[in-house]
């Protein structure tokens, strides 16, 4: 995969019960449901960016297949799929994770990074010690064999800022990448930042502009957005609107 022009590295799955598998389900240990708005549903898919550890994390609890008439290895909403562990790992019935998967970029020498993208969620639908059937709910991407799961959280409202309206121009951060190291990005899309000096949380309303590098000419304004989560200190921004496409090397202009 080409690197990014911009250096990150130097700056940042109806509760049905397969009782050929499962046999004998755990005890019910619901979560509650999850109702999620539509923007609740796009902050929950959201990427996020890390700092490629040292040792890659074990991922114990992966999708792995499904029961059907023949072999398939992409998945998608409400299709049921076998999970790599069950009680044994700590797998209840009705739990939900989310599902994950991760993409690796930059040069070893110099550091990796890695964009984590969120593929969708589910709901263990079934259990025994050693493995699991799930149902998918949610679908942000094609689901594959080989996702790893995490447990589900669902996204925090984000505060009310829309009276902001003075920029800081005093602090700018810079837009990197969006998902699987995309370069260009409009609105309705994720991006993640580079926060630089910018003071950025959760809620925190953004303009995002452009060096047009031609002498005498100011930053260009381009568009819109708001930070929707700094997981790993890292902020994702959400486009809100923009008038061209937006991509790395961007400033981003925090509102007051």
């Amino acid at each position: 995969m080409r690197s990014p022009r911009v250096d990150v590295v130097d700056v940042v799955l109806s509760a049905i019960v397969v009782t050929c598998l499962i046999g004998t389900a755990a005890p019910v240990s619901a979560q509650s449901s999850v109702t999620l708005s539509s923007s609740d549903v796009a902050i929950a898919c959201a990427p996020t960016l890390q700092i490629m550890p040292e040792q890659a994390p074990v991922h114990t609890l992966r999708v792995i297949g499904a029961q059907d008439t023949a072999s398939r290895v992409l998945f998608g909403t409400r299709e049921l799929v076998v999970i790599s562990g069950g009680t044994g790992t700590g797998v209840q019935l009705d739990q939900r994770y989310a599902i994950r998967r991760a993409y690796t970029f930059g040069h070893p020498s110099k550091g990796q990074l890695q964009t984590i993208h969120t593929t969708g969620w589910l709901r263990i639908t079934a259990v025994n010690e050693t493995t699991a059937i799930a149902q998918i709910e949610q679908v942000c991407d094609g689901v594959i064999a080989g996702d790893y799961l995490e447990p589900f959280v669902p996204p925090a409202s984000l505060p009310d800022d829309s009276a902001a309206a003075t920029l800081d121009f005093s602090t700018l951060g810079r837009v990197l990448f969006g998902d699987e190291e995309r370069r260009l990005a409009g609105p309705g899309d994720f991006m993640m930042l580079a926060r630089g000096n910018a003071p950025l949380a959760p809620g925190t309303r953004v303009a995002v502009y452009r060096d047009l590098v031609t002498p005498g000419v100011p930053l260009v304004a381009i568009g819109e957005g708001v930070i929707v989560s700094m997981q790993n200190d890292s902020p994702v921004m959400r486009i809100i609107s923009a008038r061209d496409a937006i991509r790395g090397g961007d400033y981003v202009v925090v509102h007051k």
